[in-house]
């Protein structure tokens, strides 16, 4: 080579040399542990225990339609004031802590570490991931890593427990059923229509009109877990705590509907991280009844599909009682997309679907049912929809 060559190849050579990798955190599985980097690396989360994980996550490159099957969801940027999690690194360690207080695990990098650049929470933070740069042979390299927490936060201790506030029911500490549920009262006129007309009230008028619910129903379940919802909006974050820390102690038979619906709904996403808050409302304890254990983490679950095996199944359930089903079959290039929709209802320790023909009553013969069976560490619904159609859907964890 000649110098003339060799001096304008070398400047090539030494940048393609220098140039620094800049992975980027794609999301965690909808359906399963794993996380993607950039477009096409699988990943799998370093386990917690006793606030610490040692290691490297292992990852692999994976075809679009494995990928696919883990449906991948965005991101959630751990920043501002509905943050759970908050990140820091010290030399070549990175210590996640909860933002409401606590560690949550402690890892230390092969590299030290230059800065922290972005922490992500999956949306029921049972996993958490960090962005990092560390200086790697002369340059920096942006990395990052995973942390699996637990489906139910088990490895997680938070520095200040909760201490006055009474959990639900540790389901694993006796056999016997929860306590009985009591029916709401007859209805009542008057309480009707306040209820309606604080549901029709605006945000200004909102912790007005559900205190008025309750000064007619003290235990109205619906009433109370709108009250935190106005209570947080006005960064009343105690008397939040409260309005939910009753509907926790209520046995009506639909308080536990609106404990589950405070679980991940909006209006408390800023509390998610609370501690407290986590323990009012139930997320990090095992489902106790069988809505819990349907409508849990959301009432979404997923099948992955196999072309010419398996169906891709959706199924969502409503609080309201009605439920869509979607079944999609690929095989050899055909696709077959089916959508159901009819209503389900609680049967025992089951689940009970009703499809009805349109246009007609369900009877006996439009009902399929589903149960729960041990999938893993997860627990799966199998539902059997006829000899034709069975499945076994893992909850969606968006």
């Amino acid at each position: 080579m000649t110098m003339r060559r060799l001096a304008i190849a070398l400047p090539f050579a030494l940048c393609a040399v220098g140039t620094a990798r800049a992975d980027t955190f794609s999301g965690f599985s909808g359906v399963d542990r794993p996380y993607l980097v950039n477009q096409d690396r699988v990943c799998t989360p370093l386990l917690v225990a006793s606030s610490a994980a040692t290691g490297a996550p292992v990852c692999k490159k994976a075809a679009a339609d494995f990928i696919a099957h883990l449906s991948i969801k965005p991101p959630i940027v751990q920043s501002g004031a509905r943050a759970s999690f908050v990140a820091q690194a010290a030399g070549r360690a990175i210590t996640v802590s909860r933002k409401a207080g606590g560690v949550v695990v402690t890892w230390s990098a092969p590299d030290p570490i230059v800065k922290i650049v972005e922490t992500y929470a999956s949306q029921y933070d049972d996993r958490v991931a960090v962005a990092y740069i560390v200086r790697r042979a002369g340059k920096e390299v942006t990395d990052v890593v995973a942390f699996d927490l637990g489906q139910n936060q088990t490895a997680v201790k938070d520095a200040t427990p909760p201490k006055d506030v009474t959990p639900p029911k540790d389901p694993d500490a006796s056999t016997d059923a929860p306590r009985p549920a009591a029916a709401a009262p007859p209805d009542d006129p008057k309480i009707a229509k306040a209820a309606a007309d604080a549901r029709a009230a605006g945000k200004a008028r909102s912790l007005a009109a559900w205190k008025a619910v309750l000064a007619l129903d003290a235990a109205h379940s619906e009433a109370l877990f709108q009250l935190a919802a106005a209570e947080i909006a006005a960064k009343h974050t105690a008397e939040a705590l409260a309005a939910l820390a009753t509907l926790a102690a209520s046995n009506r038979s639909d308080a536990i509907e609106w404990l589950v619906e405070a679980r991940l709904h909006p209006a408390f996403q800023a509390l998610r991280g609370d501690a407290k808050f986590r323990t009012t409302v139930g997320l990090d304890r095992k489902a106790a009844t069988t809505y819990e254990r349907l409508m849990g983490f959301g009432g979404g679950w997923e099948q992955t599909g196999t072309s010419c095996d398996k169906p891709e199944v959706r199924f969502t359930a409503g609080r309201d009682r009605s439920f869509k089903l979607r079944v999609k079959t690929t095989c050899e290039g055909a696709v077959y997309d089916t959508n159901f929709k009819g209503t389900w209802r609680i049967a025992g320790d089951r689940v009970v679907l009703a499809l009805p023909n349109q246009g007609k009553q369900a009877t006996n013969a439009d009902e399929a049912t589903c149960g729960f069976e041990a999938a893993g560490d997860e627990e799966a619904m199998r539902c059997a929809l006829g000899h034709d159609l069975d499945f076994s859907v893992l909850p969606t964890r968006r």
